[in-house]
C-alpha cells in the first residue's frame, strides 16, 4: 500500500528548506563582504609597500638626493611629497658607468604616487613612469639635512586607504633609508 505525504510533513519540509536557503544566502553575503574587505586591505597594503619599496631601492643605490630634475619634460623638485635620487648609471653587466647618472623620482599627486626614471645613455636602467598606487592618503619625505647634496638618509612615510561598502581600511608604512653616497 502506498503512503502519501501529509500536508504537515510538506509544510515542515518547505519551512526547513526555506531556513536552509536563507542560511546559505546569508553565508554567501557575509563571505562576499569579507572577501571585498580583504581585497581592499590588500590593495592599501600593496600601495604603501610599493611606495616604500621604490624609495628603498632607489635610495640604497643613490649617490645623493638632488634638489630638482626634469622627467619627460616635467620639472620636479625634492621636498615633502617628492624625492629625487641620483644613482650611478650601470651597464648590462652591473658595472658602474663612469661620469653618468640615472635619476629616480618618487612623487605624490592627489591619491596617486608615481616612480619616474630618467636613465643616462648607456645605462641598463629603463626610463619611464610607473604608477605605484591609486589609493594614497598621504606621502611625506623627510631628510636628515636641509641641503640636498648633503643628505645621507631619507625617511619615507606612506599612508594608503581603500574603502568598500562603507568600510575603510588604512595602511601606514614608514622607513628610514640610508643612501649609498658613492
Amino acid at each position: 500500500m502506498s503512503r502519501a505525504f501529509t500536508l504537515i510533513e510538506v509544510l515542515v519540509a518547505a519551512a526547513l528548506s526555506a531556513v536552509l536557503l536563507l542560511a546559505i544566502t546569508r553565508l554567501y553575503v557575509v563571505y562576499n563582504r569579507v572577501v571585498l574587505v580583504q581585497q581592499a586591505s590588500i590593495k592599501a597594503t600593496l600601495g604603501a609597500s610599493g611606495i616604500v619599496d621604490a624609495a628603498r631601492v632607489a635610495g640604497m643605490q643613490a649617490r645623493q638626493v638632488v634638489a630638482a630634475h626634469t622627467f619627460a619634460g616635467a620639472n620636479y623638485s625634492s621636498g615633502t611629497t617628492t624625492a629625487i635620487f641620483e644613482l650611478p648609471s650601470i651597464d648590462a653587466s652591473g658595472a658602474i658607468v663612469g661620469g653618468a647618472y640615472d635619476y629616480i623620482g618618487i612623487h605624490a599627486s592627489g591619491t596617486e604616487a608615481y616612480r619616474f626614471a630618467d636613465a643616462a645613455p648607456g645605462s641598463s636602467r629603463a626610463s619611464g613612469e610607473k604608477r605605484l598606487t591609486d589609493v594614497l592618503d598621504a606621502l611625506s619625505f623627510t631628510y636628515d639635512n636641509p641641503s640636498f647634496p648633503s643628505v645621507t638618509s631619507v625617511t619615507v612615510s606612506a599612508t594608503t586607504s581603500a574603502a568598500v561598502r562603507g568600510e575603510t581600511t588604512y595602511t601606514h608604512m614608514r622607513e628610514r633609508i640610508d643612501l649609498r653616497n658613492i
